[in-house]
């Protein structure tokens, strides 16, 4: 910048080393900025010597782009990414931001997604993409955000130090039914190419592995009951003694095809799912189910945009990733009180 070029709001953001959009909510006496980030920006604007042009001021729209968002969603509806969006889309809402949703169901996933980033880009201060396969994540890590972008953190298997919530979904499961006596287990697990299948099978095939289990992996479902009613006929029961199943629906269908093969449920084959559908407690037997925050993600998720895009703390996920197994006649011993119980 020479000495007679007047400062803008993208030399004060690298002066304090935030984005251009937190210097714009400064200006603007926006709400949703750090005090200690605050502080920086006036530091900055100070030092060098910038000001607000008041004429362009009064002509802008009385809507503001700083405290909007965009929200980019997949496969919505899917039990676990619909209760995501909607837990971000509230706590976005009551953070105080806007948001525009754009959602991606099928077809060219490249393509819709690169509408929506285009669309996005340089309307909004924060983009908020809850990817739900590969190929959107891939699509998303493609390309370089001038604003702050959250992809899928702490949602994925996370670090050996900060388990995310797949991860932890894979260690209860592997936990719940070692402590239950079983050495050889199956794993039926969701769609190739959804994420939440693949991480949630790496981490119980470790978690497992680590306890001495052999697990055996079967055919792939899609999420649906019908898909696991169709995987029963591939079932063995003289070569494990228990399922882990990838998410309710699927578990449930998976009981009803064991039932018409006569195989006992949990005499024969134990049975755990995933999601602690409200379904799960109508079934006969009741279905054992790892229960987690769907909400609690989605809060989680938004508020970890909303940190990049003020500059704040990042939020503490222990405080919203919660995951234990609810127990029930499923995965019941012999003798043993079916009654819920709660596992971690």
């Amino acid at each position: 910048m020479s000495d007679t070029t007047r400062p803008t709001i993208y030399d004060v953001a690298r002066k304090a080393h935030v984005s251009h959009g937190t210097v714009s909510r400064v200006i603007n006496d926006r709400p949703n900025v750090a005090p200690r980030t605050r502080a920086l920006v006036h530091a900055a604007m100070k030092e060098l010597g910038f000001f607000r042009n008041e004429s362009a001021y009064r002509l802008k729209s009385p809507r503001p782009l700083e405290d909007r968002i965009g929200v980019i969603a997949e496969q919505l509806n899917e039990v676990g990414p619909s209760g995501n969006t909607v837990a971000a889309l509230a706590e976005l809402q009551s953070a105080g931001y806007r948001f525009e949703l754009a959602t991606v169901q099928g077809g060219d996933v490249a393509a819709s997604v690169s509408q929506a980033l285009r669309e996005f880009e340089g309307s909004t201060c924060g983009i908020l993409a809850l990817a739900q396969s590969a190929e959107m994540r891939e699509s998303l890590l493609d390309y370089r955000s001038l604003v702050p972008m959250y992809i899928d953190r702490f949602l994925d298997r996370g670090t050996p130090s900060q388990p995310g919530a797949e991860e932890l979904i894979g260690r209860v499961a592997a936990e719940h039914l070692c402590e239950l006596g079983h050495q050889r287990v199956l794993h039926l697990p969701g769609p190739p190419g959804a994420l939440s299948a693949g991480h949630r099978q790496d981490a119980f095939v470790a978690r497992a592995s680590a306890l001495g289990m052999v697990v055996e992996i079967g055919q792939a479902g899609d999420w649906t009951s019908a898909s696991g009613f169709d995987l029963a006929r591939t079932i063995r029961p003289d070569a494990y003694s228990a399922v882990f199943v990838a998410n309710d629906a699927m578990a449930i269908g998976l009981m009803h095809g064991l039932r018409g093969r006569s195989i006992g449920v949990p005499s024969q084959l134990a049975v755990l799912g995933v999601d602690d559908l409200p379904e799960a407690r109508h079934f006969d037997p009741q279905l054992s189910s790892i229960r987690h925050g769907l909400a609690a993600e989605g809060q989680l998720a938004a508020q970890t945009l909303i940190s990049a895009i003020q500059g704040s703390p990042e939020p503490d996920p222990s405080h919203y990733l919660r995951v234990h197994v609810v127990g029930r006649a499923s995965t019941a011993s012999s003798g043993a009180d079916p009654r819920e119980t709660r596992y971690r």
